[in-house]
């Protein structure tokens, strides 16, 4: 009974898909995440602002840019850098941007239940 419990517990360890590690310089998935989120958030602004003037609409996005890697005291090359390695890793991007999008649903209802409130 021990040898079979021992030989499921190796092939369950041996199924399992190896955590891929990040290399140093590169956001963590959730922290890049997080800051997708807002940058896709400041690029919406952009699209909309882009009626007063696409000059102003360009210099508030580099704003709000510039703020998103301030409050997370990180670089745009450190942000470039990251969306290049999860580009290469498809796998990774798809799931952080199914976490971005459920974020932004769960804003989006939070705001809409807000406003019939």
């Amino acid at each position: 009974m021990k040898i079979i419990l021992s030989l499921l517990s190796v092939l369950l360890l041996a199924c399992t898909a190896p955590k891929t590690k990040i290399p140093t310089g590169i956001l963590s998935e959730k922290e890049f995440a997080n800051i997708l989120k807002e940058v896709h958030l400041a690029e919406a602004a952009l699209k909309l602002n882009k009626r007063e003037g696409i000059k102003s609409a360009k210099n508030s996005f580099s704003n709000s840019c510039q703020s998103i890697y301030k409050t997370y005291d990180i670089s745009a090359t450190t942000f470039r850098n990251s969306l290049k390695y999860y580009a290469k890793h498809p796998a990774i991007l798809e799931a952080i941007y199914s976490t971005v999008l459920q974020e932004l649903d769960y804003d989006l209802t939070a705001l809409n239940h807000k406003e019939t409130n």
